[in-house]
C-alpha cells in the first residue's frame, strides 16, 4: 500500500466529514486512526474501511439535506436570480414606463424580487442553522 493511496483515502475520507459537519478535532482523529491502522496492518483502506462515503456513515449519517444538498443549491441559484431579475426590472420601470415586463407594474416586480430574496436568505440562514448546530451537537464515541 503506498502513501499516496493512504493520503488520497484520508482527504477524501476529510472532504467527506466536513461536508456532514463533523468538528475539525474529530475529523483529525478519525483519520488519524485509519492511517495509523493502515500503516500497522498494511491492508489497503478500502478493503479494511470501505469507501470514505461508507465509512464517514459510520460516524455522520448524511442527513436528507446533505441527500437533497444539489436541489437545495438549484433552489438557492434560482431564488437569487430571481430576486436579482425582479428588483432590477422593478427598478428600471420606476425610472423608465416602458420597461415591461409580463404587465405587471414596477413595485409589483419590486415585491417579489424582494419576496425571492428573502427566500433566498432564509434558505442560507436555515442551511447555516442547522449545520453549525449538527456540529455543535456531535460527538466522536469511544470504541470498545
Amino acid at each position: 500500500m503506498s502513501s499516496g493511496q493512504l493520503d488520497d483515502y484520508g482527504d477524501q475520507l476529510t472532504d467527506e466529514l466536513e461536508l456532514r459537519d463533523v468538528p475539525i478535532d474529530a475529523i483529525e482523529r478519525i483519520v488519524r486512526e485509519v492511517r495509523s491502522h493502515t500503516a500497522e496492518s498494511g491492508e489497503d483502506p478500502l478493503d479494511s474501511f470501505g469507501t470514505p462515503q461508507q465509512y464517514a456513515d459510520h460516524f455522520a449519517p448524511r442527513t436528507w439535506t446533505r441527500r437533497a444538498l444539489w436541489w437545495i443549491v438549484a433552489l438557492a441559484g434560482l431564488l437569487g436570480a430571481g430576486a436579482g431579475f425582479l428588483i432590477l426590472s422593478g427598478i428600471f420601470g420606476l425610472l423608465d414606463s416602458s420597461a415591461q415586463l409580463w404587465g405587471l407594474p414596477p413595485g409589483v416586480r419590486l415585491g417579489g424580487g424582494v419576496l425571492c430574496l428573502a427566500g433566498f436568505v432564509g434558505l442560507l440562514v436555515w442551511m447555516a442553522v442547522g449545520s453549525r448546530r449538527r456540529s455543535a451537537t456531535w460527538r466522536v464515541q469511544e470504541s470498545t
